[in-house]
């Protein structure tokens, strides 16, 4: 909570017990919700086909609300982080890759930090915590930087994808502020220290701020892949907690086969994925490509069942800091769970990765636990939604100035997430991509892969997606890609001169430069009637 806060505060305490001084003839007056707590788990790289695996996770829905068509604005970690905490899409944050030599990184991020939810939710009274992978790039060393907004902030670098190597920041504003630790991993695995860390900030918060509001987040690296995964590695491609591998391989686990929450890893296979190796002859010609041959269906189908093992960890996790909460605590605070993008493993006979426009990288999980002490039963809704939209809904959460809460390229969530049929919504999702330079200087990307044959990137594309269509216009492609996902929900039999073309390009012109001056705002670019 900043000293700013503090001070607000303290004086509406001041104005208050003043008028309660001088008389009594407002006691009935209508008082002003309190403000809930918010726990936001943001994931990296979970597809949609995993949630099954995880009861926890699942079970949010359960007095819950889930959304069942929410999509990323780009199917890359960096630009979708930053469309997250900005509510802009990737044409208006400028963000377009994963790196700051090709346009992207935390070197295009950092000018946005005084402008993301965290400042507004500080300014807003909330004691905030930001937990595990933040931007691509983000420097971790001796006086690392705390972004605004943030009073405590554990935060990897790189190291984090591994698991078991990082080193992780320790800033509590009340408590090291002038020392910002940074912590060895001590060969922990990221996300057990993760969740154990999220409790201690929810015990803190009731410590240091008691009765007001907290916002957590927490981002872990899982179910991303090691970077730097070479063939023939001991370690997996995609690490699972120890406890979550084979028994018979080193190191043991505790079951025959590692843990894929309740079926038996070896019965769950790759190859039923929908669209897994399907015939690719009416795609764009950067799709095209033969059959995955039998080696690497092999190595599809471990990758497969160690990413449902990996989610284990983060199913634990959330339990964890769902059984934090005390029973009031519960009767008042949001949990939501996305992922920053999807990820695909043998669908299109892509190999493995992300960043097209198929559902499996772009249509991800969101699901959204309301307090106890709200409205009942399990609600679905099919309303389009983005991640430009979470921080119009985090402000909403927190009482914000309409103003400012409408001011960027989304909306608020909170009506669809409490029940309310909201008029005027949005008819189509805008998805960007920009082709990362493979050449360009620094660490390597994370998200690129040594495997080439078979696993080419998209070139830079825009797309438009809504209730019954997906839309692709490519960089170098003379004809688009089209699907009506009504009847073809898995994008297999793409009809580039379907007669609807004409009316989503012309929308999609709409779209792909809203936002900026002289152009139409982004949520009236979204409306297509």
């Amino acid at each position: 909570m900043s000293v700013t806060a503090g001070i607000r505060r303290a004086l509406a305490l001041v104005v208050a017990l003043g008028l309660t001084m001088v008389s009594q003839a407002g006691a009935g007056a209508v008082a002003k919700p309190k403000q809930p707590n918010i726990i936001f788990f943001l994931v990296d790289d979970m597809s949609a086909d995993l949630l099954q695996y995880m009861d926890t996770v699942s079970n949010l829905a359960k007095q819950g609300t889930t959304f069942t068509d929410y999509y990323v604005s780009n199917s890359l970690c960096c630009p979708s982080r930053a469309s997250t905490f900005t509510g802009q899409f990737p044409h208006n944050t400028g963000v377009e890759t994963n790196k700051g030599s090709d346009g992207g990184g935390y070197q295009a991020f950092e000018k946005h930090e005084s402008r993301t939810y965290a400042v507004s939710l500080d300014q807003a009274g909330y004691r905030t915590g930001y937990l595990g992978k933040y931007i691509n790039e983000y420097p971790v060393g001796p006086d690392y930087k705390v972004p605004a907004g943030w009073d405590e902030w554990h935060v990897a670098a790189g190291g984090g994808y591994n698991e078991f190597r990082y080193e992780l920041t320790r800033y509590i504003k009340e408590e090291t502020a002038d020392e910002k630790p940074l912590d060895p991993s001590g060969g922990r695995y990221l996300v057990d220290v993760l969740g154990q860390r999220a409790a201690d900030f929810i015990e803190r918060s009731r410590e240091h701020a008691p009765g007001e509001p907290f916002f957590l987040q927490v981002s872990p690296f899982s179910p991303h892949s090691r970077v730097g995964s070479k063939p023939g590695d001991k370690e997996p491609r995609f690490p699972p907690a120890r406890r979550d591998r084979p028994k018979t391989k080193w190191p043991a686990g505790q079951f025959p086969h590692g843990d894929c929450g309740g079926p038996d890893c070896n019965g769950i296979d790759v190859t039923a994925l929908p669209a897994f190796d399907e015939d690719t002859a009416d795609k764009p010609s950067w799709v095209r490509r033969g059959k995955i041959g039998p080696k690497l269906v092999k190595e599809l189908r471990t990758d497969f069942r160690d990413r449902i093992r990996m989610v284990q960890s983060v199913d634990d996790m959330v339990e964890r800091v769902m059984s934090t909460l005390t029973d009031e605590e519960k009767r008042n605070t949001y949990v939501i769970f996305t992922s920053d993008n999807g990820f695909h493993l043998g669908q299109h006979r892509l190999v493995r990765g992300k960043s097209t426009a198929y559902d499996h990288d772009v249509r991800v999980p969101l699901l959204v636990r309301r307090p106890a002490a709200g409205r009942h039963g399990d609600l679905v809704t099919g309303a389009i939604a983005q991640n430009v939209d979470l921080f119009a809904t985090f402000l909403d959460l927190a009482g914000a100035d309409p103003e400012v809460r409408d001011s960027r390229d989304g909306r608020s969530l909170v009506p669809l997430i409490q029940g309310h049929k909201v008029k005027g919504w949005r008819d189509a999702a805008l998805i960007e991509h920009v082709k990362p330079d493979p050449k360009a200087p620094g660490e390597p990307d994370p998200d690129a892969d040594s495997l080439k044959a078979g696993n080419s990137q998209p070139p830079t594309y825009t797309a438009v997606r809504t209730a019954g269509d997906l839309y692709v216009e490519y960089v170098g492609e003379p004809k688009p890609e089209y699907y009506n996902t009504v009847t073809d929900p898995h994008q297999e039999s793409n009809d580039p001169d379907n007669a609807r073309t004409a009316r989503l390009g012309k929308a999609l012109d709409g779209l792909e430069g809203c936002g900026k001056p002289g152009s139409v705002d982004c949520w009236t670019a979204a409306h297509l009637s």
